[in-house]
């Protein structure tokens, strides 16, 4: 008995010494592919498959430590526990593609057969070792979601269901008022929508999520947020009605759901704190009905720090897992939440220094945030989110006032202000101090971060919104103690910003328009009108003529009021039908738009018919856009290589805006000279731009 008693903790040091062995092997060929990848450091493989021997020696000495931990946090022990383990072996050996062949990919990894197999079960043991901890954290946080719903009383559920059909009612009013044209970043997402629901619909469901998957490495857009609209596509069709109502009920929905929860958690009688909280965020409404579904992502930071202020004590290493899961499942919704996902951390370890709490918590974010990016999606990490986004966006860095603009333009300078005061009123109090200082900080190290790379645009803010309305739901609630004067104080806040926007004004598309100083929100709730809407109907009807010729064209204007996005969507967004079957996909040339971003491109030199407008119409300046400005300039002034093309006696006029469209046909290819001369224009703002002239 003694006996037997003395063998099995040596087999147990064996079984982790083994699995340190697999999964240090696995760790070692990722970082050696990553380092190469993100910053391309050669890492010699012998070097990393240290990592091996390393964590072997490390299982198989800290074996009692790792049980203790993997009973405490991940069923250790459990049979049910120890099946995963084979199971995720066997996935990562059927599916190695996903599981090491895309993450080393470029990454310069050759590894011999039995190394790759033996590299693969390092895979599927770390894989089984996350799931279990991520089981364990779900058992944990489910239970204390059921007591929650349990709790709801019939009154609770009607006002659920109320606030459902408020939301729809009012995107539909919105949608159905609406004429307007959009373009970018509100129509990316929604053209892609209704492809990625084709797909779905020709080729089947395996098809459409690989092409899902795909584009979280290739696009900047990816299709992940689109998943969250394909069952209103697939039900109702392609128009920007249904696509704004699947935005409204699967992205605003569950976002103002998740602040009505936390509002009850605090004040489970009477619903005034819940709206207050709602309708102290109107601009929430308004990018998700201008078509930004970017929202679905606040939606989930909102859980993460919902999660993060309801963890008592020193905080739990399995609920943190969970935390960090959500912060990287906002950042593959749309990248720019990193900035979000790595305030949230960095915060988190002031509040553990502030607090003295335990690094449980810390330790936790890193796991949940870090395994599912670079285990699934190593090359998207490497290769996007660490991409020098400041040298890329160079030219979107407008100055710390059009930041100072965009923040007030959709919040209002007195929210913030009252934010700000509500939080630092509430550190006062030792109950709430660690919430509000969490509150106040993550925000403004998001804001630190952010500016530092690029200018705020509408849907940027999205940021700062999971902080902002957790601080003023806990402000109010905490002012409404205080009897009629917090009531009064409340409605003060509330009142003024939820109205402003329903004043009458007019917008403008430029943000430098409106003041430095705005007090209270100035977007409007008015459905859009565009006053050219019609003629930029006809404008893209005449450019699908020339298509229907076998012509190519390009469109030299790249401002908020005509761009060739605005054109390809115009009939869409007013819902006209198409007059032409022509391809726009095949005739309309991409041409390039941003000197940092895209350089220039010689697909200017191919088009047939290029399409410019006077004034030149550019949204960046003539400094950032003289890839547009400078062709744009040569064929208005008769210069460069205006010789090889023919204006044509055909003008089309934009009367509301001001903006003639002249039409230049090619009639040669442009000389060496001309070309050159082109060039040298660009390049006395731009001297280092690569220009290929043929010379």
């Amino acid at each position: 008995m003694h006996e037997r008693a003395e063998k099995t903790p040596w087999a147990a040091r064996a079984c982790y010494a083994l699995g340190g062995l697999a999964t240090g092997l696995f760790l070692g060929v990722r970082l050696a592919a990553f380092l190469v990848q993100a910053r391309g450091i050669p890492l010699p493989l012998g070097a990393a498959l240290a990592l091996g021997p390393l964590l072997a020696l490390l299982g198989g000495l800290c074996a009692p430590l790792v049980n203790g931990h993997l009973a405490r946090y991940a069923f250790g022990g459990q049979r049910a526990g120890w099946i995963l383990y084979p199971l995720c072996v066997v996935f990562a050996l059927r599916f190695r593609g996903l599981v090491l062949d895309r993450a080393v990919e470029g990454g310069g990894i050759a590894l011999s057969r039995g190394m790759n197999l033996l590299v693969l079960a390092g895979g599927g043991i770390l894989l089984a070792l996350f799931l279990l901890h991520l089981l364990f954290a779900l058992r944990e946080c489910l239970g204390g979601a059921g007591a929650w719903l349990r709790g709801l009383s019939r009154r609770d559920v009607c006002a659920i269901l109320v606030l459902w059909g408020l939301v729809n009612l009012l995107v539909y009013a919105y949608a159905r008022g609406s004429a307007t044209i959009y373009s970018w970043d509100s129509a990316i997402y929604w053209r892609s929508t209704y492809s990625l629901a084709e797909t779905f619909r020709d080729q089947g469901v395996a098809a459409a999520l690989s092409r899902v998957y795909e584009s979280i490495f290739t696009t900047d857009y990816n299709d992940t947020i689109g998943l969250l609209c394909i069952p209103f596509a697939l039900l109702f069709g392609p128009s920007r009605l249904v696509y704004l109502m699947s935005i409204g009920n699967f992205c605003l929905f569950p976002t103002l759901l998740l602040i009505w929860g936390y509002a009850r958690s605090l004040r489970p009688r009477g619903y005034w704190l819940p709206a207050a909280g709602m309708l102290a965020l109107p601009s929430l409404f308004y990018t998700s009905v201008t078509g930004y579904v970017d929202i679905a992502g606040t939606a989930v930071a909102l859980g993460a720090l919902l999660l993060h202020l309801k963890e008592p004590g020193k905080g739990r290493f399995s609920r943190y897992l969970l935390i960090g899961l959500l912060a990287a499942g906002a950042v593959v919704l749309r990248r720019w939440y990193a900035f979000y996902a790595l305030a949230f951390l960095l915060v988190l370890c002031v509040e553990a220094l502030a607090f003295r709490r335990s690094p449980a918590p810390v330790l936790g974010y890193l796991c949940g945030f870090g395994f599912p990016l670079l285990y699934f999606l190593q090359t998207f990490v490497s290769g996007r989110l660490l991409a020098d986004y400041a040298q890329m966006y160079a030219a979107y860095d407008l100055g710390l006032g059009v930041d100072v603009r965009m923040l007030q333009r959709y919040y209002g300078l007195f929210l913030l202000l009252a934010a700000v005061a509500l939080g630092l009123w509430l550190c006062r109090g030792k109950a709430t101090r660690r919430q509000a200082l969490f509150l106040l900080l993550e925000p403004a190290v998001c804001a630190f971060l952010f500016v530092h790379v690029q200018s705020h645009g509408q849907q940027h803010l999205l940021l700062y919104a999971p902080a902002l309305a957790c601080l003023l739901v806990l402000g109010f609630h905490y002012l409404a103690g205080r009897g009629r004067l917090g009531v009064i104080l409340t409605a003060a806040i509330v009142l003024p910003t939820a109205l402003s926007p329903a004043l009458p004004r007019v917008q403008s598309g430029i943000i430098q328009d409106y003041p430095l100083v705005q007090m209270l929100p100035t977007f409007s709730y008015a459905p859009p009108r565009r006053e050219d809407a019609y003629e930029m109907v006809e404008l893209i009807r005449r450019l699908d003529e020339f298509g229907a010729e076998g012509k190519k064209v390009g469109v030299l204007a790249s401002s908020f009021v005509l761009n060739q996005s605005a054109l390809v969507n115009a009939e869409d967004s007013l819902n006209l039908p198409r007059v032409s079957d022509v391809d726009r996909d095949e005739y309309l040339v991409n041409l390039a738009a941003v000197d940092q971003r895209d350089g220039f491109w010689d697909s200017i030199y191919t088009c047939d018919i290029l399409a410019v407008a006077d004034p030149i119409q550019l949204h960046l300046g003539e400094e950032n856009q003289q890839v547009v400005w400078a062709p744009a300039h040569c064929l208005l002034e008769g210069e460069a290589i205006a010789g090889a093309y023919r204006k044509l006696d055909e003008t089309f006029v934009l009367e509301s805006d001001g903006i003639t469209v002249y039409f230049f046909e090619k009639l040669r290819e442009p000389t060496p000279e001309e070309k050159q001369e082109l060039a040298d224009l660009i390049h006395q703002v731009h001297p280092e731009m690569e220009i290929h002239t043929g010379a």
